[in-house]
Formats: structure tokens, sequence, C-alpha cells
């Protein structure tokens, strides 16, 4: 599990040996079944559990193993120029992608898209959007590091693979109080199943949602109130620890602190609703199949099949898409080839692909969201607070981070659990997400709950931590993937399509382009409703790879000789997508 500060801060994790007193804790496997969710009844546990399950949860694995690697695609490509100018001509170029305009572009994209791209980053990366003391500070003056160093310092803190130990905090080698908390996440008498919460009752009354009362996280209030977790247990903690659940006094608990694999995943509302979304799409699975083994194996498979089905189709150049698709991959093949994991689970993780490519969905951010029928547009005869849209800044509020807005409540209000029907269709430009473009939403250059300085401002953290981390310039990426021999050719944009009228001083970033901005400004050459060429090669590339390369993926097990599939799984009705997933689920 990763226990996080804040996308500027640090990561933390629980590595420590078990002190003798918690080794032997565990929770008592008669627990109330009402446990599951607060303030449910037995006869409404997770999704209408109607079986008592005898499974009960695996030993946590204590085995230390090597941090999943992070390596370059093209490590022998040119550097990046350095100069005296460079980083205040960055943070110049930086400037210029905050939208100023009154009508941001928008593509036909749903904008779930846009925060399943973070669930999936949030998977399968983590350590290069933070500061690592001594090696990747980006505030004040700095040059780019050797590529070298970069490699042997920066470790990913995720195994690299879409295996989902950020829904189940199923880390191999962690320390004591991980391993309990993944513990607690399981229903302690339902152990096929995971726990989920109950949002908490609001004046307005809940928008529609579903039968059931599954719909928010586990939450640290919950565990404290049965007794599974104590105070005297957080403030025993190590002191970067004990900070994710305990105030500053060092008494006072986060009670809003959300229970799961990775606490990205609750720092906005989006994305933690989504993790809602899996861990009940867990448990209805667990419903057909009644076992937490083989739940967990068809939500991973389901999972993959969504991120190179659904998510990728819908973002990439279909016809680089294609062709990576029918070769395997080639260009992850052969980086895996050189920078073999450690384990058949570690897999390596391209700079150029966690440090820039994949944050294109940067640039999908709305600046507010049509988010339910009390935060939204409101719907005949029931109550709205904000008629038009719940501002971007909310997000961040109504989560554990963000102490569910000083309302004083433990769980989610209900008034703002997500409608996803807002989320899924992209039928109007209020419920579509930005177009991919190098144009930010506004707030994403002041951003809350973030450190002062160039943290604040996303584009400059974006920017600067490429320059830090030296990738290789777009051009050279270009030139490389060309030089491989694996593709078609792809065309280099001109100087003057690169920087759209742009004039920044002390750097040519028209011939030699930062790898972010480029993945973006190619996108936005053609729409913004997808990525160019050289975008589609490094993120769909990546991710396919991840999932070709993965002895454990859905694309690895055949029976027959056919590859596993949704259809062959559920062939009369198909869980195929995410709108699939969110109708199983009762969701949508």
């Amino acid at each position: 599990m990763l226990f996080s500060l804040g996308h500027g801060g640090h990561i933390v994790t629980d590595t420590a040996p078990a002190p003798e007193s918690l080794a032997t804790e565990g929770h008592s496997p008669t627990s109330p079944v009402e446990s599951v969710v607060d303030g449910e009844t037995a006869e409404t546990a997770l999704l209408s559990a109607t079986r008592f399950g005898t499974e009960t949860a695996p030993a946590a694995t204590t085995a230390a193993t090597a941090g999943g690697a992070f390596r370059y695609f093209f490590h022998d490509a040119d550097g990046f120029p350095t100069s005296a100018t460079m980083l205040a001509a960055l943070d110049e170029l930086a400037e210029s992608m905050v939208e100023g305009g009154p009508v941001p572009p928008f593509a036909s994209l749903p904008p779930i898209l846009t925060y399943f791209g973070q669930f999936i980053d949030h998977d399968i990366t983590a350590n290069t959007d933070r500061e690592v003391i001594g090696i990747s500070e980006i505030d004040g003056d700095f040059g780019p590091m050797d590529r070298d160093d970069v490699i042997a310092q920066v470790d990913n803190l995720r195994d690299g693979s879409l295996g989902l130990d950020s829904l189940y905090g199923d880390s191999v080698g962690q320390g004591p109080f991980a391993q309990k908390l993944a513990g607690l996440m399981r229903h302690p008498t339902l152990t096929k199943k995971m726990r989920l919460g109950v949002s908490s009752a609001t004046a307005e009354g809940p928008p529609a949602k579903p039968g059931d009362p599954a719909t928010d996280l586990l939450r640290l209030g919950f565990l404290l109130d049965r007794g599974a977790l104590t105070v005297a247990e957080l403030q025993a903690l190590d002191p970067a620890l004990r900070g994710n659940f305990l105030e500053a006094d060092g008494v006072t608990p986060i009670r809003q602190r959300a229970i799961v694999g990775d606490g990205r995943n609750d720092e906005n509302l989006v994305v933690a609703q989504l993790q809602v979304a899996f861990l009940r799409f867990h448990n209805k699975l667990v419903d057909l199949c009644d076992s937490f083994t083989e739940a967990r194996r068809l939500t991973r498979y389901h999972y993959q099949w969504f991120v190179a089905h659904d998510y990728l189709p819908s973002l990439c150049d279909n016809a680089v898409l294609d062709e990576l698709l029918q070769k395997g991959s080639p260009l992850y093949s052969g980086f895996f080839g050189d920078h073999g994991p450690s384990m058949p689970t570690k897999m390596p993780m391209p700079l150029e692909f966690s440090v820039a490519g994949f944050r294109f969905g940067h640039s999908m951010v709305r600046e507010s969201y049509d988010h339910n029928s009390v935060f939204g547009k409101a719907e005949p005869g029931k109550p709205n607070l904000i008629p038009d849209a719940a501002p971007f800044d909310l997000l961040f509020a109504f989560t554990g981070n963000g102490r569910m807005a000083g309302t004083g409540s433990t769980q989610l209000p209900d008034n703002w659990v997500i409608d996803w029907a807002r989320f899924v269709h992209a039928e109007t430009p209020e419920r579509s997400a930005r177009a991919i473009d190098t144009k930010l939403a506004p707030p994403l250059g002041n951003m809350l709950n973030e450190p002062s300085g160039v943290f604040k401002h996303l584009a400059k953290r974006n920017l600067r931590r490429g320059y830090r981390l030296n990738l290789p310039s777009a051009q050279a990426c270009i030139d490389a993937i060309n030089a491989s021999g694996h593709f078609r050719h792809v065309d280099t944009l001109t100087p003057a399509q690169v920087m759209d009228g742009r004039t920044i001083a002390g750097a040519d970033f028209g011939t030699t382009t930062p790898l972010w901005f480029y993945v973006l400004r190619e996108a936005e050459l053609v729409g913004g409703g997808h990525l160019g060429p050289l975008g589609t090669h490094i993120v769909a590339g990546t991710i396919l790879g991840l999932i070709v390369k993965d002895p454990s993926s859905y694309w690895n097990d055949t029976t027959a000789g056919h590859r596993w599939s949704p259809y062959g799984f559920r062939p009369s009705d198909p869980i195929d997508s995410l709108k699939a997933m969110l109708r199983f689920t009762g969701q949508l």
C-alpha cells in the first residue's frame, strides 16, 4: 500500500519490521456482517450478498522485493539543451498553457476517461510526480540529472503491472501496518468481498443511486469506532507514516482518511468514486463465482480489457494503435528485453511515458463538472445547490484529504455521490472532457492542497520535472522510433506547427521540444479528440506492452487456442467497457 502526502510531497511506504504486539494482532472473524459498510444491515450488505464465505484472507507475504524499475525508452537519445535561461523559458512556456479564453475547447470524449487515466496511472506508477530528496527536486535553480543517476536512484513504487494492487492493497514486501490495513479492507465475515462505506445523509437527500448503500470508500473513522484500529497504534507509527492518519497535534485521528491501496485514489472525488466502482465490481463478481481469488482475477482481466479495448481506442491514433496491437507492442517488448523485471510482476517503466506522455490527461481536466442533480444541472422536483456545475476545487474538498470540506462528516455526504450517467456519454459540451491540447483549465495554474511554489502550477511542475529527469526531446524520440524499423514513418511537426505563434525567449522549443508539450500540441493539431502518432507510440505502446509482457494478464490466458475475453466469460451480456461495468454494478 502507498500512503501519499500529496503530489508535491513525498510518498510514504510501510516496510518496517513488525513489532511483536502488532505482528500478532488481527481482526475477529466473527465481526458482524453490518461492519462491511457503516450503518447498513445484513440484508443489504455489499451488493445484495446472499452467501457467507468460508474463504479466508490469504496470509500477507513479508518477503522484501526490489522496487519496479524506471528506465529510458531512448537512453542514448540526445539530451535536452542546457542553459542559464532554460528554466525561465520552461516557466514562460508553462504560463502560456493556462487557458485564458472564456470558452475552452471540448472534445467528444466522456469525462470518465480523464479520471480512468489517473486511476490507471496510480495503479502502475509512483515516484515521478513528487520530490525525491537529493534527486528530483524541481523548485529553485537546477540542471538535468545524469540519466544513469536517475535510473540508479529513482524507483517505481508500483510494480508496473496492471494488477490492481491499488484496489486490493496486496503488494508484496509490505510492513506490518500496511499488511493489517490490507486485511481490514476485506470483510471479516464475508471474506471473499471487499469492504465499502456508506455515504452520510444530507438535508437535500441523495440523487438517484443504486439500491444498496455501498457508495463510499472504507474510512478510518469506521475502523476506529469498531475497535479494528486504535489511536495508540497510529501514534506508534513512524512519524512520516503517522501524519497520514493523525492531525498535526499527533492525537486527533483524520477520521475521513480512506483505507485504500493507494492514498492518491482519494485525492479527488471522481477517482475515489471510480475506486468504489471497481470494489463493487469485485463484490458483484463474487456473487457469480463465490471465490475471492477468482473474483480478483476476473476483476483484473476485465480492467485490463477496458484499458486495451475501451480506453486506448477512445484516446489514441487508431492506425498506430492497430499497428501496436498486431505486432504486440514491439517498442515496449524490446525495452522489456533490455530491462527485464526483478520478478515476473515487476514491469520496467519508461520514464518518457511516466514523466511526459501519460500526463496528457491533465489537459482534459475541466474547470467544473455536471456532477449530479444537486451539484450540476437541476432535475425537476429535486433540490439543487449549484445549478450549473460543481467547481473543480470541490472535487478535492469532498475527499479524505479535503476533510469532506469541513462538513464534520466522516463519510462522503450522499448529495456528492456521483451520477455516472453524466460522465460516460459526452452528449453535450457540458458533459464532455476538454480537448487534448496545450491549454489547461485555470484551476491547474494555482492548485489547492499543493505546496507553494512551482507545485501549485501544474504545467511548470510537468515541464521542470521532464527537464530535471533529463528526458529526450520529442524530436529525438521520433528519430529513435523511426530508426527502430518496427513502424510506419512518424512525421515531425515543423517549428511553426509546434509553437503556434508562441515566442519564448531563451530556448528553441520549435526544434527541440519538451516531450509533454509536444504530445499535447500534436493532439491539438488533429482536433484534440485523440493523441497523435508520437503520443500514441509512447502511451499505447507502453500500456499494451505492460499487458503483453505480463504472464498473469488476460492477454496470456488462452484456453483451446482462444485468448480470454469478456465475450467468452459472459456471452449473453459481456462486460466489455466501463459503461458495461457500471451497468453491471447498478451504478448506471
